[in-house]
C-alpha cells in the first residue's frame, strides 16, 4: 500500500452469488450500513464511484498498491468490476479474467463458485466530513461518503497485512475527527470589553460636584 495514501478496507462475506450465464462475472455485495468491526458506518447514499467505474480494477489481496510483496506481479489483478449501489448496498459486478491469460484469476473464480472464498473487500478513501454518534452510539464513526479506489477478493479472514495497515490508519484518522469535532463543539467566550480609565479631569469633577452639593445641603 502506498505510504503516501491512506486507504481504508472493509470486506464482507458473500451471502449471495450471482452469476451471469455464458460470462465469468459475479455480483457481490460490497458493503452495507451495518456497523464495521472498526466501529465505522459507511454511508451507502455517498459513494463516489466515477474513478472506480472508469478503471475498474479487481484485486486479490488488495496488492495492487506499492508497498506489498509481489505488488509488481500483474495477475494480482485478477478481473475488472462494475459498482453501483442497489438497496442501499453497494454492488459491483466481477467480470473474472480468462484462465488463458491469469491462471491466478480463474483459480480464484472457481474458488468462489465452490464457495472455499467467500468475502470480499473494498479499497477507498473518506471524502466530506463525517461524524460520531451520541450517547450508547458515541464510538461510532459515520463517515460522509467514500471514494472507492478498487474491490479485491480476500481470504477470512481478511489479509493480515491489509487489516493491520488499514487500522493504523483509521486509528489516526479517527483521533484526527475526534479532535476536528471537539475544536469545532468549543464555543469562545466573548473577550470582556477592557475598562477603560476614567481620565482624571472627570474624576476632579465629579469631586467638584459632590463637593458643590455638600455645601448646597
Amino acid at each position: 500500500m502506498s505510504k503516501t495514501i491512506n486507504v481504508s478496507y472493509r470486506h464482507s462475506e458473500i451471502r449471495e452469488i450471482r452469476k451471469k450465464e455464458d460470462e465469468r462475472t459475479i455480483t457481490f455485495v460490497a458493503s452495507d450500513s451495518t456497523r464495521d468491526s472498526a466501529g465505522t458506518v459507511l454511508n451507502q447514499d455517498n459513494w463516489d464511484l466515477t474513478r472506480f467505474n472508469s478503471n475498474g480494477i479487481i484485486g486479490y489481496q488488495h496488492k495492487v498498491y506499492g508497498g506489498w510483496d509481489d505488488t509488481d506481479n500483474p495477475d494480482n489483478v485478477i478481473g475488472k468490476g462494475h459498482a453501483y449501489v442497489e438497496d442501499g448496498k453497494l454492488m459491483v459486478d466481477i467480470t473474472f479474467e480468462p484462465k488463458e491469460i491469469n491462471e491466478l484469476a480463474e483459480k480464484i473464480y472457481q474458488k468462489v463458485l465452490f464457495g472455499s472464498l467467500r468475502a470480499v473487500s473494498v479499497g477507498f478513501l473518506p471524502i466530506g466530513k463525517g461524524r460520531f454518534g451520541e450517547g450508547a452510539d458515541a464510538e461510532t464513526y459515520y463517515f460522509a461518503g467514500q471514494q472507492l479506489l478498487e474491490v479485491s477478493v480476500v481470504n477470512i479472514p481478511a489479509n493480515p497485512n491489509a487489516l493491520r495497515k488499514s487500522m493504523e490508519a483509521e486509528n489516526d484518522f479517527l483521533e484526527a475527527e475526534r479532535k476536528r469535532l471537539l475544536e469545532e463543539a468549543k464555543v469562545e467566550e466573548p473577550a470582556p470589553e477592557p475598562q477603560e480609565e476614567p481620565d482624571q479631569r472627570d474624576l476632579d469633577f465629579e469631586m467638584t460636584l459632590l463637593q458643590a452639593r455638600a455645601y448646597l445641603a
